[in-house]
């Protein structure tokens, strides 16, 4: 099945009871709006984050000492999860575009349905990976500062508050732009 197509309807029931489905179909139009806004704002932190790490790894190159170099081999990893994202995130973008203007509500549901239910594979697992590089370099990074004086881990542990950050403000924009449009004569259709 293309990715943005209507899902199955053997697969239909299964999601129509999750909090998304009923989201998509109380409020179709303010649902892909947000979507698609979160996609965007998501595409300028993740870009900012991803550019303040090269600027850690580069400005602390030639710091010395076991725990630096495994931070540093951490950031790097990261640096290469995050360079095939950006066409992941342009694909997604479009599809919730296309779904904004369907002609009638129920389509805009329909469509939204169907990207929910078919991520891209490889987002999933980039995005997987970052989660799991966020937990295990926060928390080396707690350990390194607990048993090493390192500037780079300082700067690292900052980075990761950034990270934290800027998903909890992601979140709570999300929820203030959908908030907004549900309370507003939005233009729908």
């Amino acid at each position: 099945m293309e990715r943005g197509a209507a899902p199955p309807a053997a697969n239909a029931n299964d999601r129509d009871d999750s909090p998304m489905a009923e989201m998509f179909t109380l409020f179709p139009h303010e649902s892909a709006v947000v979507m698609q806004r979160g996609i965007e704002l998501g595409i300028v932190c993740s870009c900012v984050l991803v550019m303040h790490c090269v600027y850690l790894v580069t400005h602390f190159w030639s710091s010395e000492g076991r725990a630096d170099t495994v931070l540093r081999t951490f950031c790097l990893a990261r640096i290469l999860c995050a360079m095939p994202r950006p066409y992941f995130w342009v694909r997604t973008r479009r599809l919730f575009v296309q779904a904004r203007y369907q002609p009638t509500p129920q389509m805009v549901t329909q469509r939204l349905l169907a990207i929910y239910a078919h991520p891209f594979g490889v987002e999933r697992a980039l995005l997987l990976f970052y989660y799991g590089w966020l937990s295990v370099v926060t928390a080396v990074v707690c350990l390194v500062r607990f048993y090493v004086e390192s500037a780079f881990a300082q700067q690292i542990f900052k980075h990761c508050v950034f990270n934290f950050l800027s998903i909890f403000i992601h979140r709570i924009l999300c929820v203030v732009l959908f908030y907004y449009l549900m309370h507003t004569d939005f233009k729908r259709g």
